[in-house]
């Protein structure tokens, strides 16, 4: 029979689990301006502490920014996972991807009014009270834009 439960490597984000104050910075535009913004987010462990749940709340452009995220990791596949929703794309995205160097490196394709397009997010920056995560977007995996940006602040109690 093959391992159940929380596979151990979830301890490498552990680190997420809490409140957090977001400062993000967004060009919805790749060759624009940064746009700043601020927002909260918060992470719990679900499933018997096997899939960690994020929840964001904030607000973009003056317009309420809502999303919803899984994290896993595949003991089978041996890729991290993440899935990603919210209310402004009002799509599902699909990440896979390492934890290497200090780093939790996602990716996945999506569809744009251009066609398919390549999405990068990385975490890095880890500490007990803060990290920063990009955004980036390639049309061929080789040159990355990077659309979103945001520094996470653990919440003091």
């Amino acid at each position: 029979m093959p391992q159940t439960g929380a596979p151990r490597l979830l301890r490498k984000i552990a680190f997420m689990e809490g409140d957090w104050d977001v400062v993000m910075h967004v060009r919805p535009d790749p060759q624009g301006g940064w746009i700043k913004t601020a927002g909260t987010s918060s992470f719990r462990f679900i499933l018997e502490r096997c899939v960690l749940e994020q929840v964001y709340e904030g607000v973009i452009s003056g317009s309420p920014f809502r999303g919803k995220g899984l994290f896993a990791f595949n003991r089978f596949s041996g890729k991290w996972q993440h899935v990603w929703s919210d209310n402004v794309a009002a799509s599902i995205n699909v990440f896979e991807g390492d934890f290497e160097d200090g780093k939790l490196i996602v990716w996945g394709r999506e569809r744009s009014p251009d066609g398919e397009i390549l999405t990068r997010a990385t975490t890095f920056n880890i500490s007990d009270d803060a990290f920063e995560w990009i955004l980036e977007s390639s049309a061929d995996g080789e040159a990355w834009t990077a659309i979103m940006k945001a520094v996470y602040s653990r919440k003091k109690s």
